[in-house]
């Protein structure tokens, strides 16, 4: 770099300058980490699992009300995907089922049928081109947590993605157990609340208007009337 000058002492002040600029933006630049923080991540984390469990329970509530339902089938069929988001979770987009996890599906339950269903899931999410996650899926998810979609958040959103659907998919109790944690106080919740507090009033524009008057300290010759409301 050249300093445009020929005097040797004002070279050496303006390097000792450039110098100075230079390390102010070296650790401006170290100090802005566009890497996804923690919070971030269980802010992605909570979107997908509530994402994922608001879907499933309406595919549940349509299911529920068919004739010929089977509960006991579809828990089973929950417990298959869940096992296959697990593995994505824990090998990534490329995983397999290996003979340990033959042994660990078995001990929760598993048959050689369900193991072979897992199998066919992951096999058919790869054909279709839905593992890996597609690009603009995890970018708005990115996105939405107000971060850069670099390459290493990107990677960050994948398994942020599978962890979020294995844990909506573990929840099998809340669909077909009617068991929700929301559900225990939401009936005293509910009618202890200020909105619960008796009907809902709504002033008419007469009511208010002379309500308005009434208080006017210049309108003394108003006669005092108890104001009106109409309860709906």
């Amino acid at each position: 770099m050249s300093l445009r000058t020929t005097a040797l002492p004002l070279a050496r002040r303006l390097a000792v300058a450039l110098d100075s600029q230079l390390e102010g933006a070296v650790m401006l630049a170290e100090s802005v980490d566009p890497t996804l923080s923690k919070s971030q991540i269980d802010a992605m984390l909570r979107t997908v699992v509530d994402r994922h469990l608001t879907k499933l329970d309406r595919v549940a509530l349509v299911a529920k009300g068919s004739t010929g339902f089977d509960p006991d089938q579809a828990r089973r069929d929950d417990k298959r995907a869940f096992w296959t988001y697990s593995l994505l979770d824990a090998r990534g987009p490329y995983a397999e089922v290996t003979d340990n996890d033959h042994v660990r599906m078995v001990d929760d339950g598993l048959c050689d049928t369900d193991i072979e269903a897992v199998k066919r899931h992951l096999k058919m999410l790869k054909d279709n081109g839905l593992v890996p996650t597609k690009h603009h899926i995890l970018r708005r998810l990115i996105e939405g947590v107000a971060a850069e979609p670099t390459s290493t958040n990107i990677q960050i959103a994948q398994g942020t993605y599978y962890r979020g659907m294995k844990l909506a998919l573990a929840a099998a109790d809340r669909r077909y157990g009617g068991i929700r944690a929301e559900d225990a106080d939401l009936v005293d919740r509910m009618f202890t609340s200020s909105d619960a507090v008796g009907p809902a009033r709504h002033w008419s524009k007469t009511c208010l208007a002379s309500k308005i008057k009434l208080r006017d300290p210049r309108n003394k010759k108003v006669r005092r009337r108890p104001l009106q409301w109409r309860t709906f």
